[in-house]
């Protein structure tokens, strides 16, 4: 049978489809259709190019590659000499094409419950149980966003809540739902923002975490235990029924940024699940760790606006971080190419007409082609689970493709779209040649032949510094014609031109003005750029330096382990070696080795004289709510023990920085007082520079945040907040008697259930696992220390009697500025205080406080510190313990002691930190003053025997960070508006929280931004 040759695209659809076009639409045309792409160069796929080849394509898939053009009887034969054919590309993360709109429940106050309809879920955020394939309905005009990009197929899911449920993988062909979906069960779309979700809670990060982790675990124990034969029934949840097999399912969780893209990491790799995580854009700061977890990744181009710099006001305005993340956005890409993690791209969060010349700026800045396209192919296909029918040129695949002409990384343009077989076409190929610069020869004359499409044909011939304009010009099936005055050039009058283009170049004729035919060849020039890669350093020389944190004075690596001997230095040892004057002090390997007068320094140490200086253990302040990212509270109810500081510990706070400029080398970061049972703490170590598992204090007890007074019952929260348990004091107490008594029956369940014979276990529905719960029994068994808010006397005795009713001892009231009028019965409890040097009357509940606390407390033999609970004080804690001295005449090593090992042995680490004594962590500062002075200045601090603050290098860092800004400023300055372009970024600024900071102050500042 005779081949046919075509072309024309248009020609082909015409040729296929002519008869159809009188047929009845709603009969479907089956009759078998071979399509031969002949001639072209196949990308069959990533870094695997088969050139002048073709491509058969039956009916909606790839029949056969051919080599060597050996096209088959019957087969329509399209020539694409000179074009490019890749696979189609694949956004893994979309919401296109479902066709569904949640309803909202009306919200007018809080919402503790929501309605329950056809067995779903208990919280509002959790839609595990929905199966997205059955909401789609394609949509041409939105898919187009997509097609003009290149892109051929999409995973989609309704964005909204925290578990999502099941994404679809469709095609972006204009058909009908059943035709399009590729894959009906992808992965489980997740998030740390519960969206529409009108029920309080989760309203903070640490909130969403917990609610997470609650639901993994009560879906493993629903399908562990809703089939045993017992007479005990599990009621039917079908959000846990679609989580039945997580461990086998795939997961896809979108993250705003970068600390909480490592925690969605964290928290997958601890219930081993598997997936990707959708970045971005700062990848590129913390590789290393983002390399440690087995989650690709799902990359937007989002890169940020340059900022708008008018005026030395509103440069002040702009942060090193901000400028940094400007010039390195773009590099992000080949940074995490380079460290061989897997990605793809998605359009997510851009305008669709960005992503090319953004991705195309990414390869310039080092992505290499290769990993580009793998991006946008084999590595997506992977992502959005279509990885056996999409991402190659591979016979059995979808005839999806991308057709360009030419290298599409570089000045190739796109000309055609294949969807399952079928064309649509981009841009005329014939006519994208009209794109291309030309030059023609007439005569001895060179001519450059520029033609512009837009807004209609027009055109110069130019030689030299003489240009022509064009008259007339059409464009007809390859063949150009205008006509233009040469007379200047040798010719006569008005010559007509007659051109035909191709790939290599141009053949044609020209009748001048005496009807005189010359003919005349040419060629198909280079792209002319202005300026070569190699004239603009600043676009592609990266000026800013990459640090830890990557915030202004972060570290470029992390301190080493000092060998130091300081000596000559008053020592304040917080021990019972008391102060000692003109004494050493010998730190290695992050211990105290020694400690004495006139010691020799060991061979290899540094020396430093410290004559006149004082060293003392670092500063710990038992109350802080530093480094926190997402709210200090989870204040959307009366018990929140299932939530914990530690998951949302942020590395990157300055106040780590200035903490450490101040001595403090530990602090407790606490949960805040909306609730009378709040979340668990977390202790840290200062360690600027480090991530947040390494900030971590290693060993240290577990502890908790209780609260009294004013806050947990809701007194000063507005008219709204009237309704939820308990509302007055005598009922906060009931409160706690009620969960302790749940969390003992809890234990008791737990215990019983394990004291069963195997058999009879296999048949009984086993007690839940609750974190909530689990936090509170570890009270009571005394294995997580309370830290309680307090100030008023009544409530102190409520609680200690309440703590020895249930047998468990009370570790700190914290605050308690009512604490000298019951310091006997706390020190015959055992509970230690934690308080403020000289706060009251801020509110009606510390109309009592006076400032000789301290003094009164510690006299009946309460072990008493100072605390911060404010950003600004903790670095001042030096001189609030000093107050005491004023205040009620505390002897200066007593005073030293509430801010050293008391703090310590209220957290528990007094073994390890506090004081120096010969084997302790060298958590050691050294003051150019006697401490307790206001001159007082730290002159270095370390952890663990690193040295994490020098007052030097802060000065040398000042000076670094002034000539980088100016740098980047001027970099912003001189750059060209195309590199100005892109998102203004969400920049989070978080609350400065202390106790008393109003609950939902988070949920105002960074609504939608977890």
């Amino acid at each position: 049978m005779r081949k046919h040759i075509i072309t024309s695209p248009i020609a082909l659809l015409s040729l296929l489809y002519s008869q159809a076009l009188f047929a009845n639409e709603q009969l479907s045309d089956n009759t078998p259709r071979l399509t031969a792409l002949s001639h072209a160069n196949l990308m069959l796929a990533p870094g695997n190019m088969l050139k002048d080849a073709t491509l058969l394509i039956e009916n909606n898939k790839i029949k056969a590659v051919i080599k060597d053009n050996d096209i088959p009887d019957g087969a329509f034969e399209i020539d694409l000499s000179g074009h490019t054919i890749y696979s189609g590309f694949i956004d893994p993360f979309t919401e296109y094409a479902i066709d569904y709109e949640r309803e909202i429940q009306d919200k007018s106050g809080p919402v503790y419950e929501i309605k329950r309809i056809g067995g779903n879920a208990s919280n509002g955020a959790i839609h595990s149980e929905m199966q997205w394939f059955n909401y789609v309905y394609p949509d041409k005009e939105q898919a187009k966003k997509w097609v003009d990009n290149g892109f051929t197929s999409v995973q989609s899911s309704y964005l909204d809540g925290i578990f999502r449920g099941q994404g679809v993988t469709l095609s972006l062909a204009n058909k009908k739902a059943n035709d399009v979906i590729y894959n009906a069960h992808t992965s489980q779309f997740m998030a740390f923002n519960k969206g529409s979700s009108v029920q309080d809670y989760p309203q903070s990060l640490m909130g969403s975490m917990a609610l997470i982790r609650q639901t993994l675990s009560d879906a493993n124990w629903y399908n562990q235990n809703k089939n045993k034969s017992s007479g005990e029934t599990v009621e039917f949840n079908i959000a846990f029924e679609r989580l039945a097999d997580a461990k086998k399912q795939s997961f896809i969780f979108e993250t705003k940024n970068l600390n909480n893209q490592l925690r969605a990491a964290q928290l997958l790799n601890q219930h081993e699940l598997s997936g990707s995580l959708i970045g971005n854009g700062r990848e590129y700061a913390r590789l290393t760790e983002l390399k440690s977890y087995p989650f690709s990744l799902v990359l937007p181009l989002n890169y940020p606006a340059a900022p708008e710099i008018i005026d030395g006001d509103s440069e002040r305005e702009v942060s090193l971080a901000q400028l940094r993340h400007w010039e390195r956005a773009p590099s992000n890409l080949a940074k995490v190419a380079d460290a061989e993690i897997p990605f793809a791209l998605t359009q997510y969060g851009i305008e669709s007409d960005k992503f090319w010349p953004r991705l195309k700026l990414a390869v310039e800045r080092g992505l290499s082609e290769e990993a580009a396209l793998a991006a946008l192919t084999t590595d997506a296909a992977e992502i959005s689970g279509i990885d056996h029918l999409a991402g190659k040129l591979e016979p059995g695949f979808m005839a999806d493709l991308v057709i360009s002409d030419g290298n599409i990384f570089d000045d190739g343009k796109i000309v055609s779209i294949w969807l399952q077989g079928e064309e649509r076409q981009l841009i005329n190929r014939n006519r994208a040649l009209l794109d291309k610069p030309y030059q023609l020869q007439l005569n001895e004359l060179a001519f450059d032949l520029n033609i512009s499409q837009s807004p209609s044909l027009s055109g110069t011939l130019s030689s030299g510094e003489n240009t022509i304009e064009l008259a007339n010009l059409d464009y007809q099936q390859g063949r150009l014609t205008f006509s233009a005055d040469l007379s200047e050039a040798g010719f006569k009058g008005v010559s007509r031109f007659t051109l035909w283009l191709d790939d290599q170049g141009l053949t044609g004729r020209l009748l001048d003005s005496s009807n005189q035919t010359i003919p005349f060849g040419g060629i198909k020039l280079k792209p002319v750029t202005i300026e070569s890669k190699q004239d603009k350093p600043t676009q592609t020389a990266l000026i800013s330096k990459l640090t830890s944190p990557n915030v202004a004075y972060g570290l470029n690596e992390r301190p080493a382990l000092d060998k130091v001997h300081i000596k000559n230095a008053t020592i304040w040892t917080s021990d019972k070696s008391g102060v000692l004057s003109n004494s050493d002090l010998i730190i290695a390997r992050g211990k105290i080795e020694e400690i004495g007068q006139n010691l020799k320094t060991p061979s290899g140490y540094a020396s430093i004289d410290a004559t006149g200086k004082h060293v003392t253990a670092g500063i710990i302040d038992e109350h802080s709510h530093i480094a926190l990212n997402g709210g200090t509270n989870e204040g959307t109810d009366a018990i929140t023990s299932e939530v914990r500081i530690g998951d949302v510990i942020n590395p990157d706070d300055i106040a780590i920085y200035r903490g450490l400029a101040g001595g403090v080398t530990t602090a407790q970061i606490l949960h805040g007082s909306a609730n009378p049972i709040g979340g668990q703490a977390q202790i840290i170590q200062l360690k600027w520079g480090d991530n947040a598992e390494q900030l971590k204090f290693e060993d240290a007890p577990a502890s908790i945040k209780f609260a009294l007074g004013e806050n947990v019952k809701q007194s000063n929260w507005g008219d709204d907040y009237t309704r939820r348990f308990p509302q007055s004091r005598i009922g906060v107490k009931s409160l706690f008697s009620e969960a302790f008594n749940e969390a003992l029956a809890y234990r008791k369940a737990h215990s019983d259930y394990k004291k069963m014979r195997s058999s009879e276990r296999r048949r009984t529905v086993a007690p839940q696992y609750n974190y909530r719960l689990e936090a509170i029994a570890e009270v009571l068994e005394q294995t997580r220390n309370i830290h309680i808010h307090s100030y008023v006397q009544s409530e102190i005795l409520m609680f200690l009697r309440l703590a020895e009713a249930y047998n468990f001892k009370v570790s700190t009231f914290t605050h308690i500025l009512e604490g000298y009028k019951v310091a006997d019965e706390m020190a015959e409890h055992g509970a230690h205080a934690s308080t403020f040097s000289d706060w009251w009357a801020y509110k009606f509940e510390v109309y009592d406080a006076i400032p000789q606390n301290t003094c009164l407390m510690q006299n009946k033999g309460v072990l008493t510190s100072i605390n911060s609970d404010d950003y600004e004080m903790q670095r001042r804690l030096n001189q609030e313990a000093a107050k005491s001295m004023m205040y009620c005449g505390m002897a200066a090593e007593d005073a030293w002691k509430m801010i050293t090992i008391n703090p310590a042995i209220q957290l528990g680490i007094e073994d390890k930190v506090g004081s120096l004594v010969e084997g302790k962590q060298a958590d050691i500062v050294l003051w150019d003053h006697q401490p307790l002075s206001v001159y007082a200045k730290v002159d270095s601090t370390w952890i663990s025997g690193r040295r994490y603050f020098s007052r030097e290098q802060d000065r040398t860092a000042q000076t670094e960070v002034a000539t980088e800004r100016a740098a980047l400023i001027q970099k912003v300055l001189r750059s060209d508006d195309a590199h100005k372009q892109g998102e203004t970024p969400i920049e989070l600024t978080e609350p400065e929280w202390h106790c008393d900071t109003h609950f939902n102050a988070w949920q105002q500042s960074a609504k939608g931004a977890l």
